[in-house]
C-alpha cells in the first residue's frame, strides 16, 4: 500500500506540473557525488596495478534523454520533462562504475575504455545496460549484461543481471539516490566476478 501511496504521489506531482498556469523550475540530479568520485580518483593512483578496463557500450535510445523516464505500464513510459539529468547517463554511468569498482576492489586500476593502444590492461569489461529508470511498482531497476574479456583469452565470459529496490519515499531526489544505490550493487557483483575468474597476477 505504501509503495502505491508513492507512486500515486509521483504521478499527481507529474499531472500538476502539466496542468498548473506556473511553469515548474526544472530541477537537475547528478547521479554521482562530485566530492566523493574526486576522493576516490585521488587516492587511486597507483600505477603499478593491473589495469582494468570498463566499455559501456551505447545505452538504449530512451535513457538517452536529459530527462529521468518514470515506467508508468508494461509498455508506456513518462519524461519527466522538469526533472533531468545534469550530465548525459552514458558519462554518468561510466564514472559511477569506475569510482564504485575503485573504492570495493584495490587490487586493480579501473578505467574507462579509451585509446587501447595507451592502455595495457589485463581485463575488459564489457557492459550494456538495457533499462535503468524507475517503475509504476515503486522501484528502480537496472538490468542488462557485462562480459569479462580477460588479456589473451579470446572467449568472453557472459553475465546477465536485474537489479531493483523499492522507493520508500516520496520525490525525484529519493529516486535518484536509489539508482545509484543499484548501480553500486552491480559495481559490488562485477567486482566479485572478476575476483573469482581472473587468471592470478604475477609480480
Amino acid at each position: 500500500m505504501k509503495q502505491a501511496l508513492i507512486i500515486f504521489s509521483l504521478s499527481i506531482m507529474l499531472m500538476t506540473a502539466c496542468s498548473s498556469n506556473n511553469t515548474p523550475k526544472t530541477q537537475y540530479y547528478l547521479l554521482n557525488s562530485p566530492t566523493l568520485t574526486k576522493a576516490s580518483e585521488s587516492e587511486n593512483k597507483n600505477t603499478n596495478k593491473p589495469v582494468i578496463v570498463i566499455n559501456l557500450l551505447e545505452l538504449p535510445e530512451y535513457l538517452k534523454q536529459a530527462s529521468l523516464v518514470l515506467q508508468l505500464s508494461e509498455h508506456q513510459l513518462h519524461y519527466a520533462y522538469f526533472h533531468m539529468w545534469a550530465e548525459p547517463l552514458q558519462t554518468s554511468i561510466t564514472e559511477g562504475l569506475i569510482d564504485d569498482l575503485n573504492t570495493i576492489d584495490s587490487r586493480y586500476n579501473y578505467m574507462a575504455m579509451q585509446n587501447p593502444q595507451q592502455i595495457k590492461a589485463t581485463t575488459e569489461v564489457i557492459v550494456k545496460i538495457t533499462a535503468f529508470h524507475t517503475t509504476h511498482q515503486s522501484q528502480a531497476i537496472l538490468t542488462g549484461s557485462y562480459w569479462l574479456q580477460h588479456e589473451g583469452n579470446k572467449q568472453a565470459k557472459n553475465y546477465h543481471f536485474t537489479l531493483t529496490t523499492a522507493l520508500t519515499s516520496d520525490g525525484y531526489p529519493h529516486a535518484v539516490e536509489k539508482m545509484r544505490k543499484i548501480m553500486t550493487q552491480l559495481a559490488e557483483i562485477i567486482s566479485k566476478n572478476i575476483a573469482i575468474n581472473s587468471p592470478p597476477t604475477v609480480n
